[in-house]
């Protein structure tokens, strides 16, 4: 009981520092370090975004073209006894209408995503890279 006590007792100083420390504390963090912080992130994280967008489209999916990925020329090694489909489109409403070209590929297949492309689809491809 002699250890409960102190611990009461030290807990009771431990209230009244942090929350002397927590108005200290908050000024700094929210003027200096959350501005710091907040400009980094932002910059950081979109340049990877776009890096990532225009390097390479990674699966199977519908890419919004201009904001998933850019335009360009793309190649897929395809798959293996497998075909790969793609579809360049001009809507993403899922209408027959929306296709722009389409194909099947079992081999290495190349295709030119244009700036006036909606969306690009890709199923059962090995990534696509950006050659163009």
């Amino acid at each position: 009981m002699g250890v409960l006590i102190g611990v009461v007792g030290s807990r009771g100083d431990v209230a009244e520092t942090p929350s002397t420390s927590r108005t200290v504390t908050a000024p700094p963090q929210t003027g200096g370090p959350s501005e710091t912080h907040t400009a980094s992130q932002p910059a950081t994280t979109a340049p990877k975004k776009d890096a990532a967008a225009a390097a390479e489209i990674p699966g199977d999916g519908v890419f919004l073209v201009g904001k998933d990925i850019q335009p360009g020329t793309y190649r897929s090694d395809g798959k293996d006894n497998v075909l790969c489909y793609w579809a360049r489109l001009s809507d993403t409403t899922g209408e027959l209408g929306d296709i722009v070209a389409n194909g099947n590929a079992e081999g290495q297949v190349i295709v030119k995503i244009n700036p006036n492309d909606k969306a690009f689809q890709t199923s059962d491809c090995k990534p696509w890279q950006k050659i163009d």
